[in-house]
């Protein structure tokens, strides 16, 4: 799909992080509360086509449709409005063509088929000035408050009023999510075993033991499956070797396995951080960021050695990871890459710059790339 685009309208890594970070800014400057809306995996983004084509989306926004992020891409916006809201949404589009940020109010239609009002914050990525850009699309669920705030004390309380309904939303909206991961995934799956289990217990009976024993091992192999897919659910949630490890412990545990895994590759860790001097609600973040970087430099960067650092400097926290690829930050990227590596790396800038932080790539031929992440303690 989008690999058929003209070169210079593929999208780059380096490109998809200055929209992030543009896109953040503008969002918040325009609606404070947007930053508060919570989501164990990120914000709900996706890339659009100048026409509202679905480009990739993150699984956030995915769930917030309906959908898989592989069946969105390729659907439009407008065929997600309901028909009264087409015309509406339409001109909405086009208007912001001539806007490098644009955030609009629209109703869609979801899998579901209940329309659901949703804001739309749009950043232009970087294109030529002839061409038509893609859009990088962050999606949220507004609360709109009918009444005005009658004085700076009443507004402070509002204003906190609604950053605790936006953190309920982004909660509920989890909720949701495990409900859906666990009927969709573990609970079908338990009684596709259980059929097979009672099918073994037939042929049993009837005396295919053969025929059972076929059965059943192929109820071991969906066992084990199942356990691979709970262990996943639950590591998204919390990884558990934060939980009995620590992060420093965590970290050289996940280069450890990573080192032993690829041929070729020497990855290597250093940290003069203690478990305790991490604040509690980092440690997630900062691991997920560390995982989402080390599987970048491994997939895109052809190294041979990677530097994944962990420092206290200057009364900040900097996570550091250095490669000595070929960069890839300023590579085309084709339409799965925008999905996985693109909308990865956007992710773990907006897990950084939520709690404070700042989060930078930089990359290069001859120097490989320099991924750093840093919090003020």
């Amino acid at each position: 799909m989008y690999e058929n685009q003209p070169e210079g309208r593929q999208l780059k890594l380096r490109d998809l992080v200055e929209a992030m970070r543009r896109l953040g800014i503008a969002a918040r400057l325009g609606r404070p509360q947007t930053s508060d809306v919570t989501d164990a995996r990120g914000a709900p983004l996706a890339i659009l086509s100048s026409d509202g084509m679905f480009l990739s989306a993150n699984r956030s926004a995915a769930a917030l449709l309906g959908y898989s992020s592989s069946d969105l891409v390729g659907l439009y916006l407008l065929d997600m409005a309901p028909d009264s809201e087409r015309a509406s949404l339409a001109n909405l589009l086009s208007a912001r063509a001539s806007q490098e940020f644009h955030s609009f109010s629209t109703l869609l239609t979801g899998r579901t088929g209940r329309p659901t009002r949703l804001m739309l914050h749009q950043q232009a990525i970087a294109a030529h000035p002839e061409e038509d850009s893609a859009q990088l699309t962050l999606f949220e669920e507004p609360i709109d408050s009918d009444q005005p705030a009658a004085n700076d004390a009443q507004g402070s309380e509002s204003d906190a009023r609604s950053r605790r309904m936006f953190l309920m939303i982004g909660q509920q909206r989890e909720r949701q999510r495990l409900a859906a991961d666990l009927h969709d995934g573990l609970g079908q799956a338990l009684t596709l075993i259980k059929l097979m289990v009672e099918d073994a217990r037939m042929r049993l009976r009837r005396g295919q033991a053969d025929d059972a024993a076929q059965k059943l091992d192929a109820t071991v192999l969906q066992i084990r499956e199942t356990i691979a897919e709970m262990r996943q659910i639950c590591g998204e949630l919390r990884p558990l070797a934060l939980e009995r490890l620590g992060l420093p412990a965590a970290l050289s545990t996940l280069c450890r396995r990573m080192d032993l895994s690829a041929e070729n590759l020497s990855v290597k860790f250093q940290s003069d951080v203690d478990d305790h001097d991490v604040p509690e609600h980092l440690k997630a973040d900062i691991f997920r960021v560390a995982q989402e970087a080390l599987n970048n430099s491994l997939k895109h960067a052809a190294a041979t050695e990677i530097r994944l650092a962990l420092r206290e400097v200057d009364g900040s926290l900097l996570l550091t990871v250095q490669d000595n690829g070929s960069g890839y930050d300023a590579l085309p990227l084709s339409s799965h890459e925008i999905g996985s590596t693109g909308l990865g790396l956007i992710g773990m800038q907006h897990r950084v710059e939520a709690h404070g932080g700042f989060l930078s790539v930089h990359s290069s031929e001859t120097s490989g790339t320099l991924v750093s992440a840093s919090w003020e303690l």
